[in-house]
């Protein structure tokens, strides 16, 4: 069999006992333009934006984009479709506006700005959110989160957000509510959000029982989102499906056509599972690698075993996420008190908790030593990682094979998946 790795690919013999392949359904996709207009006269919970436009007569419209770290297919082409339905509505282009989504995220460069979203560019302005910048209170959340957004953002007449779906190991779902918080929030509400990753309940595609999926969708009603337009791609990065219409709804239907879309069924937990990231660009550094960790072990037995491919050329990536794993063991990593966590290098609580329950062999190209200073367990091929797995296991093992550890949700019916 062969798993993506780099830009090349690497074949190793699966072992006996396979419980089979875990990919995602891919969809023909249709015309952009047919999916924009299907997703404008077919609005989710509430009147078409023509409509509420009419009816609201906004004197400033402001439209929230994502930034270069959630890049969109066909976002020129959609964002413009969605100005040419806002000016059709009667809106003056000069009261058209864009905001950034940037949370946390370096400003763009010009350049960035304009591949991103095209000639726009020349004829909108577009601010970029400053996390530490101007911002206002817009209240607290029922958990008492205080909310404090882009003062531009809670000053508009109407506002727009628009966003991609995806699974994030935070918020359980990106898109949607994740436009305001983080996109557009402070510093301070953005840390005090993410630092809960390690409470239970916080895990990637799960928003029920999760707080800080809650939080984020508390803090888009406390804006008074007036409309969202999310974007569903398929695993080859195509436009699949657009939702338009009410924040949460439009969200939540979008959420529910995607899991529907990327669930892939398996017969019972694994004992072990062999993961790739999916090759280039998903496995450019360890950060982004690992990450593929967290949807494969939700096909796994507690105590399972992984075994993790990726090239990682441009090395591990985050420093502050390599900083605390190795200044940090793994029990004192989930011991580290809520309130000193900060963003950036969270990441490393919530790997911590995968380290704790399972055992981890990574295939890379990066060095074996500082792998296993950071808790992971370096091989040299797949087959290593198996043989390893067999030792441990005695009496033989199941196996599962996600080849795209970022595009695949491995669901089981019962009870016996790993709950974190």
């Amino acid at each position: 069999m062969d798993l993506k790795y780099g830009k090349s690919v690497i074949h190793f013999d699966a072992p006996s006992g396979l419980i089979g392949v875990a990919e995602p359904e891919i969809t023909e996709v249709k015309p952009i333009g047919a999916l924009l207009k299907e997703s404008f006269m077919n609005p989710v919970g509430q009147g078409a934006l023509s409509k509420v436009l009419r009816r609201n007569r906004p004197g400033d419209v402001v439209i929230i984009v994502s930034d270069i770290t959630r890049k969109i297919a066909n976002y020129k082409d959609i964002l413009k479709f969605l100005v040419a339905e806002i000016v059709d509505a009667g809106v003056d282009e000069k009261s058209i506006s864009f905001v950034v989504a940037l949370g946390t995220h370096r400003p763009h460069t010009s350049e960035e700005n304009s591949a991103l979203y095209g000639e726009l560019c020349d004829d909108f302005t577009f601010l970029q959110h400053d996390c530490r910048g101007d911002v206002s209170v817009v209240g607290r959340t029922s958990t008492g989160l205080e909310v404090t957004l882009n003062r531009r953002i809670v000053d508009a007449d109407f506002v727009i957000a628009t966003g991609r779906i995806g699974f994030h190991y935070l918020a359980g779902f990106s898109g949607g509510r994740k436009s305001v918080l983080p996109g557009v929030a402070s510093y301070e509400t953005i840390r005090n959000n993410h630092k809960k990753l390690v409470r239970n309940g916080v895990f990637v595609g799960k928003i029920e029982k999760n707080i800080i999926a809650r939080e984020m969708a508390e803090a888009a009603s406390l804006l008074a989102v007036d409309c969202i337009l999310n974007i569903v791609e398929n695993p080859n990065r195509e436009t699949e499906k657009i939702f338009c219409g009410h924040h949460a709804h439009a969200f939540s239907n979008a959420v529910d056509y995607f899991v529907a879309k990327r669930r892939s069924m398996i017969s019972e937990p694994a004992d072990c599972v062999i993961v790739s990231a999916g090759g280039y660009p998903n496995d450019r550094d360890f950060y982004h690698t690992h990450k593929s960790i967290n949807l494969a072990m939700l096909g796994l037995k507690e105590n399972g075993s992984i075994i993790l491919l990726g090239q990682c050329a441009e090395g591990f990536g985050n420093e502050k996420f390599l900083r605390l794993m190795r200044e940090n063991d793994i029990d004192g990593l989930l011991k580290y008190p809520e309130e000193k966590i900060e963003v950036g290098g969270h990441r490393a609580f919530l790997t911590a908790k995968i380290l704790k329950q399972h055992r981890v062999y990574a295939f890379t190209d990066l060095d074996g030593a500082r792998l296993k200073e950071i808790g992971f367990n370096p091989i040299h091929s797949i087959q290593q990682g198996i043989d390893a797995v067999k030792k441990e296991q005695h009496n033989g093992f199941r196996t599962l094979i996600v080849p795209d550890g970022q595009a695949v949700l491995p669901s089981l019916s019962g009870s016996k998946i790993i709950s974190i």
